[in-house]
């Protein structure tokens, strides 16, 4: 008899179980008490640092390389326009013979001494951009020095002096245009000028080399007050220069 009783409170302590546990789900189901998570969700959950940044990295992996990404190229992009330096003009260097870039560098050294403070920032700095290629030689140097010429003309608006020889003066005067690329034909490079930018083993620039001045007139640079002011200063560098062997 009591082995009937225990049974029947067994039963029915299963039976209320069964029903509670109905009504639990029910009232998940109504949305009144919260849903657990699957048992394999809760254990596979991250719980230590280590899974949990190991989880992070995981899903989230690709957004944190883009970002890391971006952050560089502006930390270059703002390093290179910090230590960019301004010049007060700037003279293109192009000729069939190529010159070396610590040739372009006397270069730059010889033409301040006949400019001025043109950008009023207490210093005078003249570039010289080196586009120079060797006739007959690497295609692949001399489109370089093509692609950064045509960017010049593009973009640079103090670029208003041009270092050329007989070959170079003739490939830019035959690029197609409704006005003429240079003012006038320009003046032969004093003697001085070979004397001060020739290289440490006495290597000195080509013979028969021009500088030039870029023309403004009827074109897109006619209103533009950088290229005016560097017009000015490019004619004014000129005429010192035709003074040096006089």
């Amino acid at each position: 008899m009591a082995d009937k009783k225990k049974q029947d409170s067994g039963t029915i302590s299963q039976q209320r179980k069964a029903r509670e546990e109905f009504l639990e789900l029910k009232r998940m189901q109504s949305g009144s008490v919260p849903t657990p998570p699957p048992p394999s969700a809760e254990s596979a959950a991250p719980k230590t640092f280590r899974e949990k940044s190991q989880n992070f990295w995981f899903y989230n992996r690709y957004i944190v390389i883009g970002i890391l990404f971006l952050a560089i190229v502006l930390a270059v992009g703002i390093k290179q326009c910090a230590s960019r330096k301004d010049y007060d003009l700037t003279v293109t260097l192009y000729t069939a013979t190529q010159l070396s870039d610590k040739q372009t560098e006397k270069m730059s050294r010889y033409f301040e001494k006949f400019c001025r403070d043109v950008n009023g920032d207490g210093e005078v700095l003249v570039g010289v951009v080196n586009c120079s290629y060797t006739d007959g030689g690497s295609r692949q140097i001399t489109q370089a020095s093509d692609t950064k010429l045509q960017a010049i003309l593009v973009s640079e608006p103090e670029a208003m002096l041009f270092i050329v020889d007989g070959k170079t003066l003739e490939r830019l005067n035959a690029i197609p245009s409704s006005t003429p690329l240079f003012s006038d034909d320009g003046i032969a490079l004093p003697k001085s000028f070979y004397s001060s930018t020739k290289n440490e083993v006495g290597s000195k620039a080509p013979a028969g080399l021009r500088i030039i001045r870029r023309n403004i007139s009827n074109t897109t640079m006619q209103d533009n007050k950088d290229a005016a002011r560097c017009y000015k200063e490019a004619d004014k560098l000129l005429k010192k220069l035709q003074k040096e062997d006089s």
